[in-house]
This record gives C-alpha cells, sequence and structure tokens, in this order.
C-alpha cells in the first residue's frame, strides 16, 4: 500500500518537470528570437541611415556637377576612366556633366592661338593669357607714345615748312626785283652806249665791244637770275606736293563698307582707282576712337572697291571691325605715287634690296639717291664708317642734310614695321 502510493506521487512530479522544461525551452527562444529581431533593427536603422546619408551626397554631387557645369559653360559626357567598372552606371541625364577631355581641349587651343605655352588648371591658363594681354597693353601703350613724338615733329616740321616758304617768296620777290633793277641799268646803259656813238663816232668800236660785253653780263645775269628762280620754283613745287602726301593723322585714307563679326575678311571704298596694291596693310580704327583695333591686309583689289584679311585684333570679342571704321598707313595715299629714298643700314629681316622691291610692289617710286624731288625717306640704322671699325651718324651725313634742307618727309623703319609685310 505505502508503495503504490509513493509511485503514484511521482507521476504529477515528472509531469510538472517536463512542463517546467518546455516552458523554460519556450521562454529562451523566445529571447533569442526577441535579440535577434533587436538586432535586425538596429541593421535596418543603420542601413537606412547610411541609405539616406548616400542620398544626400548623390545630391550634393548632382548639385555640384551641374553648378560646375554652369560655370565652365561647357557641356558634355563623362564615360569614367577606361580601366575602372562602375557595374553599368553613367552620369547620363545628369544636368551639367562636362567632358574633361575637352575642357582640357578648349584650354590648350586657347594657349596655342595665344602663342603660349600649355599649362594644366585653369589658374594657369587664366594666367598666361592674362599676362600675355598685359603685355599687348604695354606694346600699344609704346607704339601710341611714339606716334605721339611723330605727330609732334611733324606738327613742328610744318610750321617750319610755312616760315621757309614764307622765305622763299620773299627771295621770289627780292630776285624778281633784281631782275628789274638789272634790265633798268641795261636800257639805261644801252641808251648812254648809243648816246655815246651819236657824239663820238670815232669811239664806234670800242662802244660797241663795251655794249656787248655790258650786254653779255646782263644776259648772263638774268639767265642765272632766272635759273635761280626755276630751282626755288622747282622746289616750292615739291614741297607743296609732299605736303599733299602728308595727310593729316586725323584724316583717313579709306573706310570699312562691308565687315560682319566673326567674318575675317571686309570690303574697303579703295581700289584700283586709288593706285591700291595688293599686299598693302592698313591700320583700323574707330571714327571716334584714336586706338587701333586691328590690322586689314589688302588680298583682292577691284576697280572701286576691294577685299582685306583681318588680323591681330585688340579686343576680338569686345570691338570687332565695323562698317564706318577707318583705315590708316603713312606710306600709302589715295591716287598718289611716293618717290621713296632708303638712308641709312638696313638689316635682316629688313634688308634695303627685299625692302625697295616691296615698296615698289606697293606702287612707290624708289630712288638709289637723295636728291630734289624725293617725297619720303625711311631711316634705317646708323651706317658703318670707312674704316669699317664702327658707326657713323645717319644724322649727320650730307644726303640727311640734304634732306633737312629740302624738307622731305622721314620716317622711322621702327615707326612702320607694322606696315610692311616681307
Amino acid at each position: 500500500m505505502h508503495n503504490r502510493q509513493s509511485g503514484a506521487a511521482h507521476v504529477p512530479m515528472m509531469f510538472f518537470l517536463l512542463l517546467l522544461i518546455f516552458f523554460l525551452a519556450a521562454v529562451g527562444f523566445a529571447w533569442m528570437n526577441q535579440t535577434k529581431n533587436n538586432e535586425l533593427l538596429e541593421k535596418i536603422a543603420k542601413v537606412e541611415a547610411e541609405n539616406g546619408s548616400l542620398k544626400a551626397k548623390t545630391l550634393l554631387y548632382d548639385h555640384y556637377i551641374k553648378d560646375s557645369g554652369d560655370a565652365v559653360g561647357k557641356a558634355g559626357k563623362y564615360a569614367g576612366r577606361a580601366s575602372t567598372e562602375y557595374n553599368g552606371h553613367t552620369l547620363d541625364g545628369i544636368e551639367g556633366v562636362m567632358s574633361p577631355e575637352e575642357i582640357t581641349k578648349t584650354c590648350d587651343k586657347a594657349l596655342e592661338l595665344a602663342g603660349q605655352a600649355p599649362s594644366k588648371g585653369l589658374e594657369a591658363v587664366l594666367g598666361s593669357l592674362t599676362t600675355l594681354l598685359s603685355q599687348q597693353k604695354d606694346r600699344i601703350r609704346d607704339i601710341e607714345n611714339a606716334r605721339d613724338e611723330a605727330l609732334a615733329t611733324q606738327a613742328k616740321t610744318a610750321d617750319e615748312l610755312r616760315k621757309k616758304s614764307g622765305e622763299f617768296e620773299a627771295k621770289a620777290k627780292w630776285y624778281s626785283d633784281e631782275i628789274a633793277k638789272v634790265r633798268s641799268e641795261l636800257e639805261a646803259s644801252h641808251s648812254r652806249t648809243q648816246a655815246t656813238l651819236t657824239a663820238t663816232a670815232a669811239n664806234v668800236e670800242t662802244v660797241s665791244k663795251e655794249k656787248l660785253a655790258v650786254q653779255d653780263a646782263a644776259t648772263q645775269r638774268e639767265s642765272e637770275l632766272l635759273k635761280m628762280i626755276d630751282e626755288r620754283n622747282n622746289r616750292i613745287a615739291g614741297m607743296a606736293q609732299r605736303e599733299t602726301l602728308r595727310r593729316p593723322p586725323a584724316v583717313a585714307d579709306g573706310t570699312i563698307i562691308a565687315a560682319r563679326k566673326g567674318l575675317p575678311s571686309a570690303f574697303i571704298n579703295l581700289g584700283r582707282k586709288d593706285l591700291l596694291q595688293s599686299g598693302t596693310i592698313f591700320l583700323v580704327r574707330s571714327p571716334s576712337s584714336t586706338s587701333v583695333k586691328c590690322k586689314a591686309t589688302v588680298v583682292s583689289v577691284g576697280e572701286e572697291k576691294s577685299e582685306v584679311l583681318l588680323s591681330d585684333f585688340a579686343d576680338e570679342a569686345g570691338d570687332y571691325a565695323r562698317d564706318g571704321d577707318q583705315l590708316y598707313n603713312d606710306l600709302y595715299s589715295p591716287r598718289m605715287v611716293r618717290k621713296i629714298y632708303l638712308m641709312g643700314r638696313f638689316s635682316a629681316p629688313y634688308n634695303k634690296e627685299p625692302l625697295a622691291n616691296l615698296l615698289r610692289r606697293l606702287g612707290n617710286t624708289v630712288v638709289d639717291k637723295m636728291a630734289p624731288g624725293v617725297d619720303t625717306v625711311i631711316l634705317g640704322d646708323d651706317p658703318l664708317n670707312e674704316l669699317g671699325d664702327g658707326f657713323a651718324r645717319v644724322a649727320e651725313s650730307a644726303e640727311f642734310k640734304q634732306a633737312v634742307e629740302l624738307k622731305v618727309e622721314m620716317v622711322n623703319l621702327n615707326t612702320v614695321r607694322e606696315l610692311i609685310k616681307l
């Protein structure tokens, strides 16, 4: 009886233990699942945070690409680096994408056109172009200073010419009075001779000889005076002709009648009727400015108008050649042929013979000797002295002094170098 009760009591206890084990196992399993769920939630939150950060960073990249593209203003495509795999991703559709290769080519092309060495980096490229622009401004300022000096010299020469012209007129009047006086004396002498012949027939031969001598002397004197007057008149006429060749700086030689921005050629109102020659180079200025905006080289000559090639712009983008712009060339005057003499020493690349041939092709006459009738003298460097061990000043030469006496227009080669294309 006692044994049966003991066995019966053990059955509920075992059942309770089994239930306890199952309960603990269920609690442990639930705890493990809860832990895993918490870990998953943490990972999901971290991924979502990283995803938001990537989206913000991507938006930042997109805005950076767009703003950079807008600043540069040169749209293009970017395919990435050749050795890198991007899993099919591209930048197509993103506004402002640029091609680094095209930008580099554009910078290199700009430097090449400006005659500068290749550089990397926008700051270096712009620095090279800015330096070149500054140098060109300095050169323009030097040219303008030289021009101002030449204009001052020309004004002074014009004043001296007017003064000398007055002196020549006064001397011509004096010579005319002298001739009248000699003629009057000749007539008086002739009257006296006639009276002497009438009064003294015995001295006819002697008086006749004296008369002939006086007549010869008077004729010779009259011939000398007339020759001197003719020479003065020729000089005055030559000076007047040279004065017509010296067009005032404010008077243009011609005008551009057709030009379009971006086109390298234009048309001018000069042609064969104006004795214009192909290859003539003009400086182009605006009617309201004294600054040179570019050069115009004649490439085709017509009867009434000619075609020119535009080059060497001071500001090609902001101040292109326009209709009405004026043309200037110190070595050319419409419908005029200049007689030019090359004085001094001329070295390469402007040797005397090639330079003379070029001036002849431009419609001028080049002479080998300084003489009356020369319109323009182009001055070179000082020539070698007789010993060949130094240089003699060209301003001290006899031909230079003769040119000064004749009031010939003088132009330094350096001042017209830009108008000559060898």
